[in-house]
């Protein structure tokens, strides 16, 4: 049998493409040198690079591309922007997803809808000034093509994900490095295995940054052919002071459900004000729900059992590969304690805003919309079960940006409405501490708060009398003789240890030392 490499085979590799693949793929990671002395062959059959020249040339700018501008972010957000956008105008998708449905393409809005929009917002502005205590925005209404919602929305976008992204392009990287080797090594490539070249841990690194930023353009691109506004996450991801509507979504919207279109405009007009009239009204909402998925973000964790299952048969030459994986085959997410109580925290206050938003809307546009309880529980019924495209984005993130118990907080607003009034319901978001909790919501007594350690002991030291009624006369006796020995010689009385008895006799309780005797200008009190 001949021991002469078949055509085709590694032994027929060109080390010099793929030198330069490997140069042009991980960039700054891979120092002067790295490859010098290694079987280049070896490596490139153990990580499935393709053999022929021209097609590693192409994965090579492949790669090159998804790696572009990542830097040290650990995401690259220009090639998430891209997807993002594509995905968007129905360009790109996920296998195994259905086609995109609604407007084709991402058409800029049209001057008829601009001005069916701008209308309906003027319309909703005048509608819902009188029913609430806070300024309407003033600010003419935005409208929007899917493109310029990512673009405006993105920068809140990278502030929420951010954490989880670092994170998981970590755990991305080490289940990859894993599957090619312990510490750097390749497997399988003799009993000692053969040392990866330049930086292991920031190449692997990279490549998972970049998976999760294949999955997040498609999340968000994905979103943004499902929303309406800036707003519908209950979440300020727009400029401040500026409601937007996304104009074809608005239109796919009442198509789909077959509603009144100058009343469903009206109806999604004065959603988006009083979104936006409330978090300029409570400055700090916005920040208080950015930093608590932060914090919830910070505390992620993936499934690396079942990570490391995922990229046993990833292809790392082929990023249409990469992007071909959904989000639920690459993540498995678990949570702690902590998390799920941060989380039922972020679905509470969610929730109050969303119900906030129902109850006035709902009085200033009740009897003057036609289908205003269809409009409702259309959006009930988007809520209640997720849209796809936030389900999506959930699995990528690992974060229900849900409201929970809505029913629960449009009852406790009607509530405070009918007791106290509009100017106190708003005053309701001048503090959280002013906000009911989900035990409130809920109905849920809560349970009896254990004494601080230090009051428990501060309390067991205390001294108690076996004969209680005795113990009170004698302090009375002692106050009546007190009395009566300063109303005689008009100095302070002492007691056995030597101490000024400062009780007071009745003339005022002032608690003022240095009075003796009885005041002259009224009766002795005794």
């Amino acid at each position: 049998m001949s021991d002469e490499p078949s055509p085709g085979g590694p032994g027929d590799m060109d080390e010099e493409a793929l030198k330069r693949f490997l140069k042009e793929t991980f960039g700054d990671a891979l120092p002067e040198g790295a490859l010098d002395g290694l079987d280049l062959s070896a490596l490139a059959e153990q990580a499935q690079l393709p053999q022929d020249p021209a097609q590693l040339r192409a994965a090579a700018a492949q790669m090159q591309h998804l790696f572009a501008a990542q830097g040290d972010n650990p995401v690259n957000w220009d090639m998430a922007e891209d997807i993002a956008r594509r995905t968007a105008a129905g360009m790109a998708g996920i296998p195994g997803t259905p086609e995109p449905a609604g407007t084709p393409g991402d058409p800029n809005p049209s001057e008829s809808q601009i001005e069916d929009l701008r209308q309906a917002a003027q319309v909703a502005r005048l509608w819902l000034d009188p029913v609430i205590a806070i300024d309407v925005p003033a600010h003419e209404l935005g409208v929007f093509s899917r493109g310029t919602w990512l673009h405006r929305t993105l920068p809140h976008w990278k502030t929420i994900v951010e954490p989880v992204a670092k994170y998981m392009a970590g755990a991305i990287g080490e289940a990859i490095a894993s599957r090619m080797g312990q510490d750097g090594e390749l497997g399988g490539l003799g009993e000692a295995g053969m040392p990866m070249p330049g930086d292991p841990a920031a190449m692997m690194e990279r490549i998972g940054g970049t998976m999760f930023g294949v999955q997040f353009g498609h999340a968000i691109g994905s979103l943004a052919r499902e929303v309406s506004g800036t707003t519908d996450l209950s979440l300020p991801l727009g400029r401040e002071g500026e409601p937007a509507l996304v104009a074809n979504n608005v239109e796919d919207l009442i198509t789909a459900h077959g509603l009144d279109a100058g009343a469903a405009r009206i109806f999604l007009a004065a959603r988006e004000l009083a979104h936006t009239a409330l978090f300029d009204a409570a400055p700090w909402l916005g920040k208080a729900l950015f930093s608590a998925i932060d914090d919830y973000a910070r505390g992620i964790t993936l499934d690396l059992d079942a990570l490391d299952e995922m990229v046993r048969g990833l292809d790392l030459s082929d990023p249409e590969a990469l992007q071909a994986r959904r989000p639920e085959e690459m993540f498995v997410f678990t949570r702690r304690a902590s998390q799920e109580r941060a989380l039922e925290e972020l679905a509470t206050t969610l929730a109050l805003i969303e119900a906030w938003v129902d109850h006035v809307t709902t009085r200033a546009l009740e009897g003057k919309l036609p289908e205003l309880e269809a409009m409702r529980e259309v959006l009930r019924r988007r809520r209640a079960a997720g849209a796809p495209a936030e389900q999506m984005l959930s699995r990528t993130i690992g974060i229900e940006l849900r409201p929970r118990r809505v029913r629960e907080a449009l009852a406790w607003w009607d509530s405070v409405l009918a007791t106290e009034g509009e100017q106190a319901r708003e005053s309701k978001w001048e503090h959280p501490d002013l906000l009911p909790t989900a035990e409130v919501l809920s109905g849920r007594p809560q349970a009896p708060q254990p004494a601080a350690e230090d009051e428990a002991e501060a309390l067991a030291d205390v001294d108690i009398p076996a004969d209680f009624d005795a113990e009170l006369e004698r302090l009375l006796s002692d106050v009546r003789g007190s009395g009566e020995a300063a109303g005689t010689d008009g100095t302070a009385p002492q007691d056995d240890a030597g101490e000024v008895d400062r009780e007071d006799d009745g003339s005022g309780g002032d608690g003022e030392s240095g009075d003796s005797g009885t005041d002259p200008g009224r009766p002795d009190a005794r």
